[in-house]
C-alpha cells in the first residue's frame, strides 16, 4: 500500500518536472530568438534600411538576396521587413477609401504601368536642308551676253508640314553698263493632310527691268499632289489661283486674278547624276507666263556638285519693245548642307 502511493506520487512529480522543463526549454528558444534578431550586424541592418528607404525594388530585391546568402541565420528577419516593405508601398498606392478598408498584409503588388505608358512624348524632330549656288551664265533674248549667278535654297521640315525659300540672281555687267539684273525669290508652305497630297502656298518675287518690269508680286496656293515618291524619282504637281501685281518699266501697274499650274520632278539617273526639272504657268486674260528650268547635277566630292542648267520664260504680252522669250544656260557649282 505505502508502495503503491510512492509510485503515485513519483508519477506526478515527473510530470510535473517534465512540464517545468518544457516550458523552460520553449521560453529559452524565444530568448535565443530574440536575442538573435536583435544582434543583426549594424553593417547589414545599415544597408537593408538605406535600401528599403531607396523605395527601388530592383536594388531591394538585389540587397535582400546578398543579406540572406551572407547571414542566413536572419533570412526570417529579413523577409519579414521585406513583407512589411511591401504592403505599406502598396497601400499609399492606393486610392484613399481603399487604403483604410484594405489590410496591407493582404494587398496584392500593383502592376507596373508598361514603360511606353509613362515615358513623356519626345517633341517632333524638325530637319532642315539647303544649298547655295555660284557660277556662270550665258543669256540670250533682251539681254544677251555672259555675267554671274548665284542662287540660293533652304527646306524646313516637321512631321506634315515643311516651308521652302528660293533665291536666285543673274546679273550682267559691260563697260561699266549694266545689260541684265533678273532678281527671283520665292517662299512656299506646305501642309501634308496625307501620304501624298498636300496644301501649298506660294509667294514670289521678281525683279527684270530688261524684261520690262521693275516688280512682280505673285501669291497663290491650292492643291498638290505626289505622283512619285521615293529617294530615286520624285514627281509633284499642284494647282491653285493666284494673284499677280506687276509694276512696269514704262506704264501703271497692272493687277489681275490668274491660275497656276506647276510641276517639279527630280530622278536620280546614276549614284552620282541627278536630272531635276521644274516648270510653272501663270494663265491669265490679260498676258501668261511660262517657266521652265532643267537641271543635271554631277557629284564631286563630299558635298559639292556641279550643275548644268538650263532656263527658259516665255511671257504671251511682253512689255513694248521687249522680246517674248528669254533663255539662259548656267554652269554653276553647288554646295549642300
Amino acid at each position: 500500500m505505502l508502495d503503491s502511493r510512492h509510485g503515485t506520487v513519483s508519477m506526478i512529480l515527473a510530470t510535473v518536472g517534465l512540464s517545468a522543463a518544457l516550458a523552460f526549454s520553449a521560453a529559452l528558444a524565444s530568448a535565443s530568438q530574440e536575442s538573435a534578431d536583435a544582434a543583426m550586424p549594424v553593417g547589414i541592418n545599415a544597408v537593408l534600411e538605406n535600401a528599403l528607404a531607396s523605395g527601388d525594388p530592383v536594388e531591394i530585391e538585389a540587397v535582400s538576396r546578398v543579406a540572406k546568402r551572407t547571414y542566413p541565420a536572419f533570412s526570417e528577419e529579413i523577409d519579414r521587413r521585406l513583407a512589411l516593405w511591401r504592403a505599406t508601398r502598396e497601400t499609399i498606392a492606393l486610392p484613399p477609401v481603399l487604403a483604410v478598408n484594405t489590410a496591407p498584409a493582404l494587398a496584392a503588388k500593383a502592376p507596373v504601368a508598361p514603360v511606353s505608358a509613362t515615358l513623356p512624348t519626345l517633341p517632333t524632330l524638325i530637319k532642315s536642308s539647303g544649298e547655295g549656288e555660284a557660277g556662270a551664265f550665258a543669256n540670250t533674248g533682251n539681254a544677251p551676253g555672259i555675267g554671274l549667278v548665284g542662287g540660293f535654297k533652304m527646306l524646313v521640315e516637321g512631321a506634315n508640314w515643311r516651308i521652302g525659300t528660293n533665291a536666285r540672281a543673274d546679273y550682267q555687267e559691260t563697260a561699266d553698263v549694266v545689260i541684265r539684273e533678273q532678281y527671283r525669290v520665292s517662299a512656299e508652305p506646305n501642309y501634308k493632310f496625307d501620304e501624298r497630297g498636300y496644301l501649298f502656298g506660294l509667294g514670289q518675287y521678281e525683279k527684270d527691268r530688261f524684261q520690262g518690269f521693275d516688280s512682280r508680286y505673285s501669291v497663290s496656293g491650292g492643291l498638290g499632289y505626289n505622283l512619285l515618291k521615293s529617294n530615286d524619282a520624285k514627281l509633284s504637281v499642284k494647282g491653285g489661283p493666284a494673284w499677280r501685281v506687276t509694276n512696269p518699266v514704262d506704264g501703271e501697274r497692272e493687277s489681275v486674278v490668274a491660275g497656276l499650274a506647276s510641276l517639279e520632278a527630280k530622278f536620280k539617273l546614276t549614284p552620282t547624276l541627278t536630272y531635276s526639272q521644274d516648270a510653272s504657268a501663270y494663265v491669265d486674260a490679260e498676258g501668261s507666263t511660262f517657266y521652265t528650268l532643267a537641271a543635271l547635277d554631277s557629284r564631286l566630292i563630299g558635298k559639292l556638285k556641279a550643275r548644268l542648267s538650263y532656263m527658259v520664260q516665255y511671257e504671251t504680252a511682253p512689255e513694248i519693245g521687249r522680246i517674248g522669250t528669254d533663255t539662259t544656260s548656267r554652269l554653276t557649282l553647288v554646295y549642300g548642307f
